[in-house]
């Protein structure tokens, strides 16, 4: 490609000439948040795992390890906690950092008129016993014992804060704020880039080697092809399905199994999903075998699930019950099934669409809306049937079950079960690994036997990377650490 066109191509995307020590990276979107105490969307978060410091963290392997944390001990009852982090740490602007920074994040999650996303289910924090001894240390009481908090501490809504953050934050809406992270932003413009830039006082900025990283909002599929050739973009979070071959001609394609799940729901509220054998007669529609052709037709290397929790996440050696072919209903029912429209779930839907009519002589229309209407629906009177999908922010199946339970604000079937429930919060509480294994076994095959859900596809995220980067790895929740990467010398942009 000419220099001219790399040019144009450059300043399309804002970007400067590049020096060494610095990679460019797309997103398809852009976050919605940066606030860490509200930050839920994807996007939002692939960019705090590289910016914000948190007492835990996970690895591109996706195992939690230590983060700020020097250390901690607990009670025997598993309700005080004393947190001692890391000696020296310091904010990106060079001033010290406090445990009274992590007791100012508690008190903003217990304000009740700020909700962070999965906020109903954190752990319940007693800030009248909660006290900072030092500059290291605080102590955390909790008023009931949670198994989850050290998963819970990876989350951005649980990083330290300080007041002049909260302010800029909530008064400015700018995420160019101090950071213990890794990287800190430096700048921001919307629909265009985020740039980062490594904190020098990040706890370990010795195995830091890229010096900056320059985020670029690309949602055009067409334009990722010409800028990966000429070199504009190092790192594609999304391969275009149409794509995949040319772009693995000039890149590494890298698929990821994350923790995710594509499924249909009913909603049992109303006929004719309201009786249990037109659920299950639906579900046996959609066999095993059946979803493999979805997941063969769609071409996203997403796999086939036999399981409402995710494969990865799965006891080793479970098996799916068998399925009875499905006998055709002489009852003509005639529903609507609801999705957010995208070529994706245009596919998927019409698939669902032409098995229902040709084994059961069911009539399901199609009811394809936009993301903010196809939400608003599920909370207030969603269809008869309702595509939806869950994705973990924390390593635990427990978070996957939970979305099916009765207080779950993401359950919008309307379907419920005092058994599930209680084996749900069993499992949250739960460390070991045997008895996790019963009670997921337990958990499906109360879905198996209910049928509120069909779970279709296990999301595998694919991502391209050039011949620049090396080390590179996304972890199961589709999150690229660039503090792990590094670049190959020898190729300049």
């Amino acid at each position: 490609m000419t220099s001219v066109v790399l040019l144009w191509l450059s300043a399309f995307l804002g970007v400067n000439p590049a020096f060494s020590g610095s990679i460019t990276v797309q997103l398809s979107s852009e976050p919605t948040q940066f606030d860490p105490l509200l930050l839920e969307d994807a996007a939002g978060l692939k960019i705090s795992a590289n910016t914000i410091g948190t007492l835990y963290e996970y690895d591109g392997r996706g195992e939690r390890q230590k983060g700020l944390l020097d250390n901690y001990s607990i009670s025997r009852d598993r309700l005080h906690y004393t947190f001692r982090f890391k000696k020296g740490l310091k904010w990106s602007d060079g001033k010290p950092f406090h445990a009274e920074h992590f007791l100012l994040t508690l008190q903003r999650l217990s304000n009740e008129s700020i909700r962070a996303a999965l906020s109903e289910l954190f752990p319940k924090v007693d800030l009248k016993k909660t006290k900072v001894t030092d500059a290291r240390t605080i102590e955390v009481y909790l008023r009931e014992a949670d198994a989850q908090l050290l998963n819970w501490l990876t989350l951005p809504p649980f990083a330290p804060i300080r007041a002049d953050m909260v302010e800029r934050y909530t008064k400015n809406r700018s995420p160019v704020v101090p950071t213990l992270g890794a990287y800190e932003i430096v700048d921001y413009k919307r629909e265009s880039h985020l740039d980062l830039k490594k904190n020098p006082n990040y706890y370990a900025a010795d195995k830091v080697s890229i010096e900056e990283v320059k985020v670029r909002f690309v949602g055009e599929e067409a334009s990722l092809l010409p800028l990966l050739k000429s070199g504009s973009i190092d790192i594609l979070n999304k391969v275009p399905v149409l794509q995949v071959e040319d772009i693995s001609e000039i890149s590494t394609i890298k698929e990821v199994p994350v923790e995710a799940v594509t499924y249909l729901a009913f909603n049992t509220k109303k006929a004719p999903f309201n009786e249990k054998k037109n659920r299950i007669a639906l579900r046996d529609v959609l066999t095993f075998g059946k979803r493999k052709e979805l997941a063969k037709l769609l071409k996203t290397a997403e796999l086939p699930a036999p399981s409402f929790v995710p494969t990865i996440l799965a006891p080793a050696g479970y098996k799916r019950e068998a399925v009875i072919p499905a006998v055709k209903s002489e009852e003509k029912l005639k529903f609507s099934i609801q999705s957010d429209s995208g070529s994706r779930n245009q596919t998927i839907l019409e698939y669902v669409q032409n098995e229902i009519k040709d084994e059961l002589g069911w009539k399901p229309e199609l009811d394809m809306v936009d993301w903010k209407t196809h939400y608003s629906k599920l909370k207030s009177d969603p269809d008869s049937i309702y595509r939806f999908g869950w994705q973990n922010p924390v390593s635990d199946p427990f978070l996957v079950y939970q979305v099916l339970t009765s207080k779950s604000p993401n359950n919008f079937t309307g379907w419920s079960n005092a058994e599930y429930d209680e084996l749900v919060e069993e499992l949250r509480q739960e460390n070991r690994q045997v008895k996790k294994s019963k009670l997921i076994h337990d958990l499906e095959a109360i879905l198996w036997d209910e049928a509120p859900v069909v779970p279709l596809l296990h999301q595998v995220l694919r991502f391209a990377y050039s011949k620049r980067v090396l080390g590179f790895r996304a972890n199961p929740f589709g999150v690229i650490l660039f503090r792990e990467l590094h670049l190959n010398e020898n190729l300049k942009k």
